[in-house]
């Protein structure tokens, strides 16, 4: 017989309560001077070309490039919002600035677990875990600036769950 008992909503377990690591130190950093780096290339490129290229009248336009400092502020705090929680029964990425987004993959839905590494993450020893959900065959979501070991083990714990449950 079919049954569809109500839950109480009061009962339900707060997701504030998850304990959530942040991510390394060092990708934070790596990621603050790759955006200002790039602020600093945009910033010589606007100015030589509006310098050199266009009306005088446009050389007043060159202080808007005053907020470019304002990418790497936000880069940091972005990084350090950012933070990963693996539990028993499923993973979860929390993310965003302005727009706070919380992303709980469960263990049991997993398809498949990857680790990311580029130059950069190559050279700091860091790695991201690309987390992909069973049936959609698209990434649910990437936890980047990982130590490359720590991505390693949770990966292999991610498979071993994957693999006693399958």
């Amino acid at each position: 017989m079919f049954t569809n008992v109500e839950i109480n909503i009061a009962q339900l377990p707060a997701t504030e309560s998850i304990d959530f690591v942040p991510l390394e130190r060092r990708y934070v950093r790596a990621q603050c001077i790759l955006v200002l780096a790039w602020m600093v290339v945009i910033a010589l490129v606007a100015f030589v070309v509006v310098w050199m290229f266009l009306p005088e009248d446009w050389r007043r336009g060159l202080g808007v490039l005053t907020v470019l400092p304002v990418f790497p502020v936000l880069t940091y705090i972005s990084c350090r919002r950012c933070g990963y929680a693996l539990r028993n029964h499923d993973i979860a990425l929390r993310k965003g600035i302005f727009w706070r987004k919380q992303i709980i993959q469960p263990l049991v839905r997993l398809q498949h677990i990857e680790l990311a590494r580029g130059p950069v993450d190559k050279y700091l020893d860091l790695a991201g875990l690309r987390i992909f959900s069973a049936g959609t065959g698209a990434e649910t979501f990437t936890i980047p600036g990982l130590d490359a070991s720590t991505a390693e083990r949770m990966r292999q714990r991610l498979l071993d769950i994957q693999s006693t449950e399958s």
